[in-house]
C-alpha cells in the first residue's frame, strides 16, 4: 500500500507527542514493506524534500503571517492567522502537486496545523480515500484545547464556534476518523464534527523503548514520585505540589521535570520550597523513569491521551492520574495506579498515601504496566490503523 501522511510537523521538527507518534507510524509501515509518504511544513520557503529512515518527507514552508511554534505572536494579527489557518490556499496548492505527483493509494491526515482543513477537498477532489487522527481538539477550538480561565470548557464560545463552523463541514469529507482516546473522538461528534461519518475508531498512541535494566524494587520509604511534562497551569502541577506537601516528612521525594514559561516556574520554585522536592528541567525519558517510582499526570485538562502515562508504563512505572480527558482509558485503578478527582483537594493525597503506607503494592504493579505497555507497541497500532485504512478504502482485511 502507497501511503500519505500529512502532519503539521515531522522530524527533525518537534512540538508535541503527535509529531512522535505520526513517524513511528511511518516507520513501522515502511517495516512492514508499506511505501510511506509524509507531508510536512517547515520554518523556511518553498518545499524540500528528505528521506528519513526509508520514509520520504516533503518539508513545505510555512505559508501564514508567522510561525506558530517560534515567532512572537503579534495580537493584531491573530485573527487573520486563524482565519487563514481556517482556509488556507497557499499551502494546499503545494500539497495538491504533491499528491499529483506521488498518486497514494490513501491518505491520512492527522494535525492540520498550516494546511488547515482545505486539505480534505483536495483530497476527495482526486477520489482517494481519506482517514484522519484527532489528536487534540484544533478543529473545534482556535487554541486546540478548549480550556479557558483554568476550567474546561464546557459549550463552545462565539470565538470558538465561529472558526469551528467551517472545519465541521469539512469534516464530512472523511472516510473514517480515529481518536487517540474515546473521549477525544465523543467530544468532536458532541459538536456535530464528522457527524455522518460512520467509520469511527479510537486507536492509543504508540511507543516503545529498550530497558537497558528491570524497574528496581520499591519496598520501603521514601516513595520517589516524579511529574514529566510541560510547566503549564493546565498540566495541574500546582494540585500535585499542594498534595505532596501534606505527605509525612520523610515518606516522599518528588521529582519535577520539564520547562514552561519562565515566570510561572519560578513561581513554583518560590513557593514550593521542601528539600524533598526537586525541579530537574529538562531530562531524557529513560533518565528521569530511572528516578521515580511513581509519575503523577494532574492535568487540569482534557488531555486526549498523554502518551508520557504510556511511556510510565513502558519504564514499568505505575501512575497516578486525573480523571481528565482520555486518561482514565489508559489507567486501571488498582492495577496499573490511581485516579482521583483535582476538584477535591484530598484525593490525591490520599492516593499517593496510599502507595506510601504500602510500598510493596508498587513493585505488584510495575509487573502489570509492562505487560500492559506490549498494547502500546508501533506494530500492534499499525496493525490497528491497518485495519481502519481497509475500511476506509471500502474492504476488509484479510
Amino acid at each position: 500500500m502507497r501511503v500519505l501522511l500529512v502532519n503539521n510537523l515531522y522530524s527533525p521538527y518537534f512540538f508535541g507527542g503527535a509529531q512522535r507518534v505520526v513517524q513511528d507510524l511511518a516507520e513501522v509501515l515502511v517495516k512492514a514493506g508499506h511505501q510511506v509518504i509524509v507531508v510536512s511544513t517547515a520554518p523556511h520557503r518553498g518545499v524540500r524534500v528528505g528521506w528519513i529512515n526509508g520514509v520520504k518527507v516533503y518539508y513545505i514552508g510555512f505559508k501564514n503571517l508567522y510561525w506558530p511554534y517560534k515567532d512572537k505572536k503579534n495580537k493584531l494579527l491573530k485573527p487573520l492567522w486563524h482565519a487563514l489557518e481556517t482556509y488556507n490556499p497557499l499551502m494546499t496548492r503545494e500539497l495538491g502537486r504533491i499528491l499529483d505527483t506521488e498518486r497514494p493509494d490513501l491518505v491520512h491526515t492527522n494535525l492540520l496545523v498550516g494546511f488547515s482543513v482545505l486539505a480534505w477537498q483536495l483530497v476527495k477532489q482526486r477520489s482517494l480515500p481519506l482517514v484522519h487522527t484527532l489528536h487534540d481538539y484544533y478543529l473545534l477550538c482556535p487554541r486546540s484545547n478548549m480550556f479557558r480561565g483554568g476550567q474546561n470548557c464546557a459549550t463552545q464560545c462565539a470565538e470558538c464556534a465561529l472558526y469551528a463552523l467551517p472545519r465541521i463541514k469539512f469534516s464530512n469529507k472523511v472516510d473514517a476518523v480515529v481518536g487517540v482516546s474515546q473521549f477525544v473522538l465523543e467530544r468532536h461528534l458532541k459538536f456535530n464534527c464528522f457527524a455522518a461519518v460512520s467509520k469511527r475508531r479510537a486507536v492509543s498512541n504508540a511507543y516503545q523503548v529498550e530497558l537497558d535494566t528491570p524497574p528496581s524494587d520499591t519496598q520501603s520509604l521514601p516513595v520517589r514520585f516524579g511529574f514529566l511534562g510541560r510547566i503549564h497551569e493546565t498540566k495541574g502541577l500546582e494540585v500535585l505540589l499542594n498534595a505532596v506537601v501534606k505527605l509525612p516528612h520523610g515518606a516522599w521525594t518528588l521529582h519535577v521535570a520539564g520547562q514552561g514559561p519562565s515566570s510561572y516556574e519560578r513561581y513554583l520554585r518560590n513557593k514550593y520550597k521542601a528539600p524533598a522536592i526537586k525541579f530537574v528541567g529538562f531530562v531524557q525519558p529513560q533518565e528521569f523513569f530511572s528516578d521515580v517510582d511513581v509519575l503523577v499526570v494532574p492535568s487540569l485538562w482534557h488531555d486526549p491521551l498523554p502518551t508520557v502515562i504510556i511511556e510510565a508504563y513502558a519504564h514499568g512505572v505505575p501512575v497516578i492520574g486525573s480523571i481528565r480527558g482520555g486518561i482514565p482509558e489508559l489507567v486501571e485503578e488498582g492495577n496499573t495506579g490511581f485516579l482521583f478527582d483535582p476538584n477535591r483537594p484530598d484525593d490525591l493525597t490520599t492516593k499517593m498515601r496510599r502507595l506510601i503506607d504500602k510500598p510493596p503494592m508498587i513493585e505488584v504493579m510495575r509487573s502489570v504496566c509492562l505487560k500492559k505497555a506490549n498494547s502500546f507497541l508501533p506494530g500492534n497500532v499499525a496493525e490497528h490503523y491497518l485495519d481502519v485504512y481497509a475500511g476506509a478504502m471500502g474492504g476488509v482485511r484479510d
